[in-house]
């Protein structure tokens, strides 16, 4: 079996790949910030090797990498993050004869990652978005927010990541539940002097449709719903359960990534309107999501579909068939979200109507074990991960 160097061993991806591969029979090495992080941990780790911040390091951490890839006769890399990608795709042509870099070229994962650009293919191409203002920069803004019928709307700059000199400016999606909050929060974030997007909020269930996609066509499916997040308004799934599939985001999905020619992984994130029932698109990740163990628990391993696809065997038809209705938790993730409910005035948190009570909040967290229920991190058969990762939490608190 293959040498495997996964990236970003701090994530739950890294550890759910490492822990599919592993279990594969691949010999997996994982690279982080420290020798020791959450995949390291994993007993189907047989190496953590402390590399530069690439956040801050970017093009240390880029010889290190490729210094791993010669000395450790590495055969695949799986970089987990777009950081990684950005800053691996950069040298991609000097890595060892042989070695399979697994993410797309630069020109197809800008095609997904820059949303600017995304939502004005998604619009060509039919695939709904919600009602979006494009803004190259804040001097567009005094000719838009005339535009805008009603608050609160979502701010989204074009990267999530945007190179700038040794590091990257990080981005996540705001809320502005007035005129003069959106005007500050233009007014002060950075990276929001470069293009970025103010789009109507849309209130509905949030599903990903997960794929192993080859140019024209899917070769393995998932998806599942948002149950939880942190923050509570809107981010990561710390609870998600597996969810059939909706075959017009099938559909949606395979008409973006054909329109790229993607080859590899992608999360295709998307919120069904109440108003109108349709399916608007949210956003693309091109790399492995945050709930990848959930798909591999239910019966989907896209960490071992992808490394077959890349050592040239594709599965036999599309692989759609996975365990519905079973739900995946993130404790730390759940304690997290419960205690940012708890601290914090609802009215201050821009939640959706509708949403569920403190009171609620504190029932749910307080129903750890459940029927099908499994864990993120926690593993009984894999206990070091949490442990590591539960000692680090104690610390931050």
């Amino acid at each position: 079996m293959p040498n495997i160097l996964i990236t970003d061993g701090e994530n739950r991806s890294a550890l759910a790949a490492t822990r599919s591969l592993g279990r594969k029979g691949c010999q997996v090495m994982v690279t982080g910030k420290a020798e020791t992080t959450l995949a390291s941990s994993s007993t189907h780790c047989t190496k953590g090797i402390a590399v530069p911040d690439p956040d801050t390091a970017g093009r240390d951490y880029a010889q290190a990498i490729l210094d791993i890839a010669r000395r450790e006769e590495i055969d695949v890399i799986l970089p987990m993050t777009e950081v990684s990608i950005y800053l691996l795709n950069s040298v991609r042509d000097r890595l060892p004869s042989g070695v399979v870099l697994a993410c797309s070229p630069p020109e197809k994962m800008a095609a997904v990652s820059n949303k600017f650009d995304l939502f004005q293919k998604a619009q060509q191409l039919g695939v709904p978005v919600p009602a979006t203002h494009y803004l190259q920069s804040p001097e567009d803004l005094p000719g838009v927010t005339q535009d805008i019928p009603r608050y609160p709307v979502v701010i989204k700059p074009s990267l999530s990541r945007l190179p700038q000199g040794k590091g990257f400016l990080s981005g996540g999606v705001k809320y502005a539940a007035s005129r003069e909050e959106l005007e500050h929060i233009y007014a002060t974030k950075e990276i929001l002097q470069y293009p970025s997007m103010i789009q109507e909020r849309i209130e509905g269930p949030g599903t990903g449709l997960f794929t192993l996609f080859d140019r024209d066509q899917h070769l393995a499916l998932f998806s599942h719903r948002r149950i939880r997040e942190k923050p509570p308004s809107g981010g990561v799934s710390v609870v998600s359960e597996s969810a059939p599939l909706d075959e017009e985001m099938v559909e949606h999905a395979c008409r973006l990534l054909s329109a790229v020619g993607w080859q590899g992984v992608a999360m295709v994130e998307f919120k069904r309107d109440n108003r109108d029932g349709q399916a608007k698109l949210m956003e693309i990740n091109g790399r492995f999501w945050g709930t990848l163990q959930l798909a591999v628990s239910c019966g989907v391993d896209f960490p071992g579909l992808y490394l077959d696809l890349l050592l040239g065997t594709k599965p036999d038809g599309v692989v759609r068939e996975y365990r519905v209705g079973h739900r995946m938790k993130w404790f730390l993730g759940t304690l997290d979200h419960l205690l940012i409910r708890l601290k914090n005035k609802d009215a201050d948190l821009n939640l959706p109507s509708g949403y569920p009570s403190k009171w609620k909040a504190v029932v749910d967290f307080l129903h750890v074990w459940e029927r099908n229920t499994s864990f993120d991190v926690l593993d009984r058969k894999d206990l070091r991960p949490f442990l590591f990762e539960a000692r680090n939490y104690l610390k931050g608190t």
